[in-house]
């Protein structure tokens, strides 16, 4: 497994006058490396990408549904006690 973590540009970067509107990280895996995970913040946003051997991770969907389980009560409101 190789994990990386990448702080990307903070404001809005432009190709030839059109807007970058999402910046997706591909960690690439070989040898004996089964699953790569990448994680890049541009201009507000955080995407994570997962690319895995299907033949040496077959239940990559299961990391995957996990980690955004994980991300969603992360980013979910506290609600108040006795609510």
């Amino acid at each position: 497994m190789t994990i990386t973590n990448v702080p990307g540009p903070t404001i809005p970067l432009y190709f030839a006058g059109a807007p970058l509107l999402e910046l997706f990280p591909v960690v690439p895996i070989s040898g004996n490396l089964a699953l790569g995970i990448g994680a890049l913040s541009y201009a507000g946003q955080f995407n994570i990408t997962a690319v895995a051997d299907r033949n040496a991770c077959p239940d990559v969907e299961v990391f995957t549904e996990g980690l955004r389980e994980s991300l969603r009560a992360l980013t979910e409101k506290p609600t108040a006690v006795g609510a």
